[in-house]
């Protein structure tokens, strides 16, 4: 195997993969940085409500809610210097009925506990001024909570990883990887092979067929999708910021999100299906949002539906398992290969934190 031409391969274009190209690249690593689309960014990380989380749902210790809050401390601090639009819109988790409120105050405590800021429990009354067209016998609000122009902020994100020494390579689909002693060699379907002293999966849906490739193979990556109405503009007044149920067990539950522009979005739902890129086959009706939204807004209709977006989450974890926490870690057998699994939301919020993470554990590996 010939020497190494960059320090670092990043596999796979995502937010997770610029995160970490630019957070190499701006403390003096080569790095090149495959993406198989012939655009960064088009699956998992544009295929969300561009929601900037606060880090209420993790698990204490977690390395999601680590994540989460320091990322989207960093992420709004980049927002701004970056001239990238986003609104602190705030949240609320509303209870529907007196026995969901033992869920808002344990979300409370464990969000109070990783770190989100602001958080505060309301009466019926307080929601109502809040938020006059939502329904709810009480509510967690989490003013912090934002929404971001996600392909804005991508575009930025990708110029300046470039401008700091990234090769940005698209249409570089992987078709295998050649560990060897002393460096590492991704072959490539159309660009050719790129060896480098160390590598970053950060494939997404893709990162268990890359994580087989390196030898890793103990994960399975299962297709989650989501699927999202929007709500005609006329109505989409009713909502002022973002309105979620109580959680359910394998998403946030079918939630109101009102975008950067000012749409009503509802969704997504949690589904898992077949294909990692099947986005469009068994699609919902529209109208089967309007049940599930109107619980929390009964001003809408049927009619004020109108299909949307789908997103295909990229979970670790396969139907009746129990949830689990992000992977990011190297491989046990070989410290210069990071492996990035299982990263869904909040991973646009922490995907700054993560890069940094990731940078950190390849640090002896490229001494």
């Amino acid at each position: 195997m010939r020497e190494a031409d960059v320090d670092v391969t990043v596999v796979g274009g995502g937010v997770i993969g610029l995160s970490c190209a630019y957070e190499l690249a701006r403390h003096g690593r080569t790095v090149a940085l495959l993406e198989r689309h012939e655009r960064m960014g088009e699956e998992t990380s544009t295929h969300n409500s561009g929601v900037i989380h606060a880090g209420i749902y993790y698990p204490n210790g977690s390395a999601k809610a680590e994540v989460c809050v320091r990322g989207k401390a960093m992420l709004e601090e980049r927002l701004r210097a970056w001239n990238v639009p986003f609104v602190q819109r705030g949240k609320v988790i509303v209870a529907q009925s007196d026995d969901q409120i033992p869920t808002i105050e344990r979300l409370k405590t464990i969000g109070d506990a990783n770190g989100a800021t602001g958080l505060r429990l309301m009466d019926a009354k307080e929601l109502s001024g809040l938020e006059p067209h939502i329904v709810g016998v009480a509510a967690l609000h989490s003013p912090s909570t934002g929404v971001m122009d996600v392909g804005a902020y991508l575009r930025t994100l990708e110029a300046r990883a470039i401008e700091a020494g990234a090769m940005a390579i698209p249409g570089a689909w992987v078709e295998g990887i050649d560990v060897g002693r002393d460096a590492i060699a991704t072959r490539t379907a159309a660009k050719g092979e790129i060896v480098s002293r160390a590598l970053i999966n950060a494939a997404g849906l893709y990162a268990d067929d890359i994580a087989r490739m390196c030898g890793e193979e103990r994960f399975t990556v299962y297709p989650c999708r989501g699927e999202y109405a929007t709500v005609i503009a006329r109505k989409a007044h009713l909502v002022n910021g973002l309105v979620y149920p109580v959680p359910g067990t394998l998403g946030l539950g079918v939630h109101l999100t009102k975008t950067v522009d000012g749409e009503l979005l509802a969704g997504p739902d949690a589904r898992y299906i077949e294909g990692k890129d099947d986005y469009e086959s068994g699609r919902r009706n529209a109208r089967d949002f309007a049940e599930e939204a109107r619980a929390l807004c009964p001003e809408l209709t049927p009619d004020d539906f109108r299909l949307g977006s789908t997103g295909i989450r990229p979970k670790i974890y396969g139907p009746g398992e129990a949830k689990a926490d992000f992977h990011i870690a190297t491989q046990p057998d070989d410290a210069r290969i990071v492996h990035l699994l299982g990263i869904e939301s909040p991973g646009l919020t922490a995907s700054p934190a993560i890069a940094i993470r990731t940078a950190k554990l390849l640090r002896s590996a490229l001494e």
